[in-house]
């Protein structure tokens, strides 16, 4: 038992999730589609439904759980309630205590069943509040009988494999997740989802062999070889989400044998490509305006750097996406093709073909500008610097710390110092921390220490702090912020690469004539506007200079 769609419509109202002017319009394309309200308005707003049944345990003034995420209930209060009970009803008792015995639910409003409980355990309950896919695999878990369970291959022979993976990419979308990871191990699958940058449980009920059958679905839909369970192996897929979600992206899927079986994880590539605008970034004004310059010069170089995962293809799409126009020819070389865009010629590399051969090739191709997913070499790097210098506006990334190490990395791959001085517009260093949930974020005076580190001298400094609501899932984050290390080329920095300095002096010159902005500096701005918060921020930048 669950409580009604209607009382869940109802919290997300009352809790801002939701407007009602969009929900009276979400109403009406469910039922012209003949659809499920709650799956239509999850789908619209890419919500999972559990932020629904936090917002009415909210409202209800109880506590959200996730009852596999806790310590196992023990067998003493397990036996106190029968089976057909708690799997009729969906209730389960978690632990007990000075307090009595705390029982998570999916339906609070039901005060038979809780005190037909109360009766059975014999002493007072507190009561929690779970959505009811998470009290299935709870009960699943702690109340199977392993003496009792139907053998391996007849429980594959039940198990729709095909709509156990729709479920967890549907979850995976709607979570706005990156990554999905499914690794076998003793207990069967575990499947996990990258949100934010951290990865969450999304718990089944799957054992080895239909860990075994799900991964084997994974490979067949990525042309992979099934039978191949030694080596790892490299593939792709799109895939399509039916109605309301009503939504196709590509997959880059990656295997691995290990002590227990294979593992599987899937990138989902493009889901936002439409949306992908520089607004969108996180950049401050005085960047976004020079970087709407440098995208517009007619040649030269504009190098993003940063670590995997860090937002270096958004932001790269973004400015293709702001300067794609009928008059000019962009092309791409990557690998993978992450984003799909129109009027754009977009190349992957595989095998057969390399960056520099695939870059060679599009040279002859009347190319106005050029994007290379990647520079990781130098015959690579010398074909993008040559490009810049003969006429083409280029895109790429590159792997180093700093904006201002940039031109070291370059260096040292093999490139020569005129030349990356006489084609470079700008290097861009970024990295994503995750936004403080406005729903829930709470303001607090800074101390002193917290105060000099964000180069504030006042007393009355405010920072944000995470507290956890339904429309962020209880992490007291929602969604990513790009943070952004800032170079922009003039003729006297130019000059100073191209004579052979090293990074301190690019870097003691840039700050000084206003060409560099340090990511501590931009990321502190975000941190007392209450984008993100000061621990967030520490993760991936220090104070220098």
């Amino acid at each position: 038992m669950a409580i009604s769609s209607d009382h869940l419509i109802d919290a997300a109202v009352r809790l801002n999730l939701i407007e009602p002017e969009i929900l009276a319009q979400l109403r009406i394309d469910a039922r012209r589609k003949r659809v499920d309200l709650v799956d239509t308005v999850t789908a619209h707003y890419r919500l999972p439904i559990s932020a629904l049944y936090q917002a009415a345990a909210e409202l209800r003034g109880l506590s959200f759980i996730n009852p596999i995420a806790v310590s196992a209930p023990s067998a003493s209060l397990l036996k106190k309630v029968p089976q057909a009970l708690a799997r009729r009803k969906l209730v389960l008792p978690l632990f007990e205590d000075e307090q009595g015995v705390l029982v998570a639910t999916s339906d609070p409003d039901d005060r038979a069943t809780l005190e037909t409980l109360q009766r059975l355990l014999g002493q007072r309950i507190r009561v929690a509040m779970a959505e009811p896919d998470a009290m299935h695999a709870a009960i699943g878990r702690y109340l199977n009988d392993p003496a009792q369970n139907l053998a391996s291959v007849e429980t594959l022979a039940e198990t729709d494999l095909i709509a156990m993976l729709n479920d967890i990419l549907k979850e995976a979308y709607l979570r706005r997740a990156s990554d999905v990871h499914m690794a076998q191990e003793e207990s069967g699958l575990r499947v996990r989802l990258r949100v934010d940058g951290k990865l969450q449980d999304y718990f089944t009920n799957a054992d080895g062999a239909v860990a075994n059958g799900l991964i084997s679905r994974v490979k067949v839909l990525a042309d992979l070889d099934i039978a191949e369970q030694r080596e790892p192996q490299d593939g792709g897929m799109t895939y399509y989400l039916a109605p309301p979600i009503d939504t196709e992206f590509n997959i880059r899927v990656a295997t691995a044998p290990t002590r227990l079986g294979e593992r599987v994880t899937m990138r989902l590539l493009g889901q936002e490509a439409q949306s992908l605008t520089l607004p969108r970034l996180g950049m401050s004004e005085h960047d976004m305006l020079e970087f709407r310059k440098a995208i517009r010069k007619p040649f030269g170089m504009i190098l993003l750097t940063g670590p995997t995962g860090s937002g270096k293809s958004t932001t790269l799409f973004a400015a293709l996406q702001e300067i794609n126009h009928p008059e000019l020819n962009i092309m791409t070389v990557e690998n993978p093709i992450e984003y799909v865009m129109d009027g754009i010629s977009q190349i992957q590399t595989g095998p057969k073909i390399s960056f520099a051969s695939a870059l060679r090739s599009l040279l002859r191709h009347d190319p106005d500008v050029l994007m290379v997913g990647e520079i990781r070499d130098e015959e690579t790097a010398d074909v993008a610097l040559k490009a810049a210098m003969t006429g083409h506006l280029v895109f790429s990334t590159l792997h180093t710390n700093t904006a201002a190490g940039t031109v070291g990395r370059l260096v040292d791959i093999g490139c020569e110092p005129y030349l990356i001085g006489s084609t470079m517009n700008a290097v861009i260093a970024q990295r994503l921390v995750r936004r403080l949930c406005p729903h829930c974020r709470k303001p607090r005076a800074a101390t002193k220490d917290e105060s000099e580190l964000l180069g504030q001298g006042g007393s009355d400094v405010v920072v944000f702090e995470p507290v956890g609501c339904a429309a962020c899932q209880g992490r007291g984050y929602r969604g990513r912020l790009g943070l952004f290390e800032t170079l922009w080329f003039d003729e006297a920095l130019s000059k100073l690469v191209s004579s052979g300095c090293s990074e301190d002096e690019l870097e003691r010159h840039a700050l000084a004539d206003g060409k560099l902005n340090l990511m501590w500096a931009d990321g502190s701005v975000k941190v007392l506007a209450g984008d993100t918060s000061l621990s967030e921020l520490q993760t991936v930048a220090v104070k220098r200079h």
